[in-house]
């Protein structure tokens, strides 16, 4: 392995993201432009998101508007979450123990929040890449994301993993041809991400560096 790229929220700090009103509230707002409601039955956030980016210009939106009216509201949400959030308890240990490996972030989350966090938290050395929301088309499980980190790292599909904490990260990592890890306690119950068999599967991030002696 020579590539490891990692969620953020719920995988190398605890999960804090309001999704519920997030959703509800992105939707009345999507829903006073006049987008058909039957469109946005039954999607999460990042369902959402990727729906706008793809349908606006149909839609009768040009520019990045809407989209950018989707962002107000979920950079909104990445703020509260970060007033909340903590550091696993073995990010530095795991971290420590994966230094010659290339690591890169890839996040739902805003840029300007991942940033303010990396900052506080003293980690702007320990990742080559970040690849956020706004740095992408289209969010996780969208494999666009791991793509530019393989890009970035110059390495195989079949020598890179994706660690992370929802379906959508194990989605986003099946798609784009690399391995999954998942930490359990996250975004999504154990039993929906058990039933995907990921690649790798640890009840704490610290359990992860000596699980990749077994890939």
């Amino acid at each position: 392995m020579k590539l490891i790229t990692f969620d953020w929220e719920g995988t190398l700090v605890d999960f804090q993201w309001n999704l519920e009103d997030a959703v509800k509230e992105t939707i009345r707002m999507l829903l006073a432009k006049n987008i058909p409601e039957e469109v946005l039955i039954g999607l999460d956030y990042a369902a959402i998101y990727n729906l706008v980016q793809e349908m606006s210009p149909r839609w009768g939106f040009r520019n990045g508007s809407l989209l950018a009216l989707v962002d107000e509201i979920y950079d909104r949400y990445d703020l509260d979450a970060a007033s909340r959030w903590a550091p696993d308890p073995g990010l530095y240990q795991t971290l420590d123990a994966l230094k010659d490996f290339n690591l890169a972030l890839v996040s739902n989350i805003g840029r300007g929040c991942v940033k303010k966090m990396l900052d506080r938290l003293d980690l702007n050395d320990r990742f080559g890449m970040l690849i956020t929301r706004n740095d992408v088309n289209l969010l996780k499980p969208s494999p666009e994301g791991i793509f530019k980190a393989l890009s970035w790292a110059g390495v195989d599909k079949n020598e890179a993993i994706h660690i992370g904490d929802s379906l959508s990260d194990l989605f986003a990592a099946r798609n784009a041809g690399v391995k999954s890890g998942i930490v359990l306690g996250g975004q999504n119950k154990p039993e929906e991400l058990l039933r995907e068999n990921p690649d790798l599967v640890f009840n704490k991030l610290s359990d992860f560096p000596a699980s990749l002696k077994g890939l």
